[in-house]
C-alpha cells in the first residue's frame, strides 16, 4: 500500500487559496517539500511566472540544497588497493558529496594511497581540491558551485576536446607523428573529468527537478538524454584515443589511397558528430534526422577503407592496427547517430506539426 505522502508526490496536491487581513492571499506549502529542499522556518522562496504553465516555486539560493555540505567518509584498511580507493572516491563525487574524507582504519595512510588521493583530485574530479592531509586522513573538498559550469557548457567543452582528439589522431597516423599520438592519449583524461562532473550534476537534477535551471536544463526528461549523450561523447573519445594508440604500431608511410580513405572516413565521422551536437543544443529535430540519414554512408566508407587495406600486403600487426582504426572512426559516427536519436526523443513533441 502506498503511503499518503508518496501518493501526494506522484499525483500532485490540491490546496485552497485563503484570504487574510485586508486582501492578502496565502497558500500553505507541503511540509515534506520544505524538508526535502533543506528549508526551515523563516526561509524565503521565489515565484517565477511561466507562460501558460502557472507559477514555479523554488527556494532562494541561501536555502537551496546545493549550498549544503554533505560529507562522505571512507574508512580504509591497510591492505586496500589504490584502484579500490579511486573507485570509492569517484562514486562519492558522482552522487553529490561536497566533502570526501578518507581515514585509515588503523595505523596510517600509506604513501601510495595518499598519492592516489591527490592524483584522483587533480586528474579526475572537476573543482575538487585536497584541503586537509595528515598521516591518518585526507579530505577532498568540491569547491565548484553549480552556476559556474552548466551542464550544456561542460558538454560543449567535452565535445570540443573529443573532436580535437579525433582530428589529431588521424593527423598523427597520416604523418607518423608519435609525439602527437601520445599527446592525444594524455588528453583523454580531460574527457573523463568532464564526464564525471556532468554525471554528478545530472544526478542532482534528477533529485531536484524544480531547480533544473540551476544546471542549465529545462525539463527532467533532459537528464536521461544528456546522460546518454555524455556517455556517447566519452566512448567517442575512447575511440579517438584508440586511433592514436594504433597509429603508433604503423612503422611505414601508408599508401596515399589508404590515407585518403582514412581522412574521408574521419572527416565524415567528425561532421556527423558536430551536426548531432548542434541539433542537441538547438533542439533541431530535422538536423538530427540528417545525421541518421548519413548512417549508411559512413558504413560504406569504412567498407571501402577495409577493402583497400586488405589489398595491401602489410604485416599482420599493421593490418590489424589499421582495421581497428577504421572501426573506431566508424564507431564515432555511430555514436553521433545515438546522440541524434536522443535529440529526436527530446524534440519530437515540438515537431508533430512539422512536415516530414
Amino acid at each position: 500500500m502506498r503511503t499518503k505522502k508518496s501518493a501526494e508526490q506522484e499525483n500532485g496536491q490540491v490546496r485552497s487559496i485563503q484570504l487574510t487581513g485586508r486582501g492578502s492571499y496565502i497558500l500553505s506549502i507541503p511540509k515534506h517539500w520544505v524538508r526535502e529542499v533543506g528549508m526551515k522556518k523563516g526561509g524565503r522562496v521565489e515565484f517565477i511566472e511561466r507562460q501558460g504553465e502557472g507559477l514555479l516555486l523554488r527556494p532562494l539560493a541561501s536555502t537551496r540544497p546545493e549550498n549544503a555540505s554533505p560529507r562522505g567518509v571512507i574508512a580504509i584498511s591497510p591492505d586496500v588497493t589504490s584502484d579500490a580507493v579511486t573507485r570509492r572516491i569517484i562514486s562519492l563525487y558522482v552522487i553529490g558529496q561536497s566533502t570526501i574524507e578518507v581515514n585509515a582504519k588503523s595505523g596510517t595512510l600509506s604513501a601510495s594511497i595518499r598519492d592516489t588521493i591527490r592524483d584522483v583530485a587533480r586528474r579526475k574530479l572537476v573543482g575538487t581540491e585536497l584541503v586537509n592531509e595528515s598521516s591518518k586522513s585526507a579530505t577532498l573538498q568540491v569547491l565548484l558551485s553549480f552556476p559556474q559550469l552548466l551542464v550544456p557548457d561542460a558538454l560543449r567543452r567535452m565535445t570540443s576536446i573529443m573532436t580535437s582528439m579525433q582530428q589529431d589522431a588521424v593527423q598523427a597516423l597520416a604523418h607518423s607523428d608519435r609525439e602527437l599520438a601520445n599527446q592525444v592519449l594524455k588528453i583523454d583524461e580531460e574527457i573523463d573529468r568532464f564526464s564525471l562532473y556532468i554525471i554528478r550534476q545530472l544526478k542532482w537534477g534528477v533529485q531536484h527537478p524544480a531547480l533544473l535551471d540551476r544546471i542549465g536544463l529545462r525539463a527532467p526528461g533532459e537528464c536521461l538524454g544528456y546522460r546518454i549523450v555524455t556517455k556517447s561523447i566519452e566512448r567517442s573519445a575512447d575511440h579517438a584515443a584508440r586511433v592514436a594508440k594504433n597509429s603508433l604500431v604503423i612503422r611505414r608511410t601508408l599508401d596515399p589511397r589508404i590515407l585518403k580513405d582514412i581522412n574521408t572516413l574521419g572527416q565524415s565521422a567528425s561532421k556527423m558528430m558536430g551536426t548531432a551536437m548542434q541539433a542537441l543544443f538547438t533542439s533541431d529535430y530535422q538536423l538530427a534526422e540528417r545525421v541518421l540519414i548519413d548512417r549508411e554512408r559512413i558504413s560504406a566508407l569504412e567498407n571501402k577503407l577495409v577493402e583497400d587495406i586488405l589489398n595491401e600486403r602489410l604485416p599482420g600487426s599493421e593490418m590489424s592496427a589499421l582495421r581497428l582504426v577504421s572501426e573506431s572512426l566508424r564507431r564515432i559516427g555511430e555514436y553521433a547517430t545515438d546522440i541524434s536519436e536522443v535529440v529526436l526523443n527530446l524534440t519530437v513533441q515540438d515537431s508533430i506539426e512539422a512536415p516530414i
